[in-house]
């Protein structure tokens, strides 16, 4: 319940109280017992309140019940989560993907739904569907999946294109995963102001909220001996993450399944950390991607003392704690991102010819050097080469 009222407060409402309940099982027609109902009538007229909140996704039977015994307007929590997706999105598949994840958790309420018609408001109870919600027939929602579904289909293979692209530079992809609101993409930009510090234009979106980054971003981050990789922001992950969501997003959380290394970022100052971290491994396990090497990033660790930094640091695996606001510890992360990144690599003696200087720009500029000198013949260079470089330059191997 407190994680809901986390989610609101990304919104422009506020909850003014909030309550739990244990039961054994729920009511199927009004999910609440006739006794709590009472008491949440008389909380709703004494605080006013217009909203009720829900920590479990409702029945369309449930939903209407309920607005009929408490005239309140009732928001389950996966309404809400998709409210807040959709007050987030910007790009046109973003957009998408929320109102293909919209009318699917819609369908099968059309029948015994809600009474009342939803606001095209800014904060939670805006529907994204608007008043035309209750007109729309299953079948003129199957008819808007299919079209919905066509479009994002296009726009994936737009996205397989550039993804092709990246791959073709053959730069390893280091992915950025987590909880929402774990400071993934205040990492992702403490990154890239390592290549540039007066960087502006390509900040990935920051901002103290919940979902604030929807759709991938990627950068390619240049560290100072040379290594170069893809780094990808993606959509933080969420506990009991609706269904329709994860359907949705699928797509976009498919480039998760390309990375070479995933780093799992976790807010060690939340109380909750390893049920997000927990919640951060089931949705990689879902996409398949568990086999991928990883580093577990822990942020925000300038929050914490450091007794308690350290009590944590000793239950966890292997770990790295940093602070991406603060920079503290990222150091660190960038060595051990290298180790791994060049797990592969080995060091290539090469001799390349005056005459072929472009080749020796790129192996200076682009590779990570042990030493060169230039000779008579030719620039001498031992540099760490991938596998693919490495069959691409063994012409100019040197001769032992």
């Amino acid at each position: 319940m407190l994680e809901v009222t986390k989610y609101n407060a990304s919104g422009n409402d506020f909850v003014i109280y909030h309550d739990s309940q244990k039961k054994n099982r729920v009511e199927v027609g009004t999910y609440l017992g006739s006794g709590k109902l009472e008491e949440i009538k008389a909380l709703a007229a004494r605080f006013d309140a217009e909203i009720l909140l829900v920590d479990d996704e409702l029945s369309g039977i449930q939903i209407r019940n309920l607005e009929a015994i408490l005239d309140l307007e009732i928001i389950d929590r996966t309404s809400l989560i998709l409210d807040i997706f959709a007050n987030r999105a910007k790009s046109k598949e973003g957009k998408l993907q929320v109102e293909l994840a919209r009318l699917r958790y819609e369908k099968p309420r059309i029948v015994g739904g809600s009474t009342r018609l939803s606001k095209q408001a800014g904060g939670i109870g805006s529907r994204g569907l608007g008043e035309k919600k209750l007109e729309l027939d299953r079948r003129t929602i199957d008819k808007k999946i299919s079209d919905v579904e066509k479009e994002i289909e296009k726009i994936k293979k737009q996205r397989e294109v550039q993804k092709n692209r990246r791959k073709k530079s053959h730069l390893p992809t280091v992915a950025l995963i987590g909880y929402t609101n774990a400071g993934k993409s205040t990492l992702m930009n403490t990154f890239l102001k390592i290549n540039n510090p007066l960087m502006s234009k390509q900040e990935s979106p920051t901002a103290d909220m919940l979902f604030a980054t929807l759709d991938p971003f990627h950068r390619k981050v240049k560290l100072k001996d040379n290594l170069e990789f893809i780094l990808t922001d993606t959509v933080g992950f969420v506990s009991k993450l609706p269904h329709a969501l994860v359907d949705a997003f699928m797509s976009t959380l498919e480039e998760v399944k390309d990375a070479d290394l995933l780093l799992y970022v976790v807010d060690v100052s939340d109380e909750e950390y390893e049920h997000q971290l927990k919640v951060t491994k089931n949705v990689v396990k879902e996409l398949g991607a568990e086999n991928i090497p990883y580093i577990i990033v822990q942020n925000k660790k300038d929050k914490l003392t450091k007794e308690k930094l350290s009590e944590i640091l000793e239950s966890l695996e292997t770990t790295i704690a940093i602070s991406a606001v603060t920079g503290e510890g990222v150091d660190e992360l960038i060595s051990e991102i290298e180790k791994r990144l060049m797990k592969e690599h080995e060091i290539m003696d090469l001799l390349i010819p005056f005459e072929n200087g472009t080749l020796a720009n790129y192996i200076l500029k682009n590779t990570k050097v042990v030493n060169h000198e230039y000779l008579e013949d030719g620039l001498h260079v031992k540099s760490y080469l991938d596998p693919s470089e490495r069959k691409k330059y063994s012409l100019y191997e040197k001769k032992r």
